[in-house]
């Protein structure tokens, strides 16, 4: 990693049990740094250069606008 906020060298310490449960709920967790791939209402679409959504195959309809904050006039 290159990042000239990091000045020294750095450690973090972490303990892990085990889950009890016979059938545990594994999450996964992802790093969101430069992802254009977005979800909205189980379809997905892309961000363009511009930070404008844009379909991810032929014939995708536009997202409802209902699950988008309406500007106030």
């Amino acid at each position: 990693m290159i990042d000239n906020a990091l000045t020294r060298p750095w450690t973090i310490m972490k303990s892990c049990r085990r889950s009890p449960d016979p059938y545990p709920t594994w999450s996964e967790e992802n790093c969101g740094e430069s992802n254009i791939q977005v979800t909205i209402a189980d379809e997905d679409y892309m961000l363009g250069a511009e930070s404008f959504l844009m379909p991810t195959r032929k014939d995708l309809a536009p997202p409802d606008l209902r699950y988008f904050k309406q500007a106030p006039k």
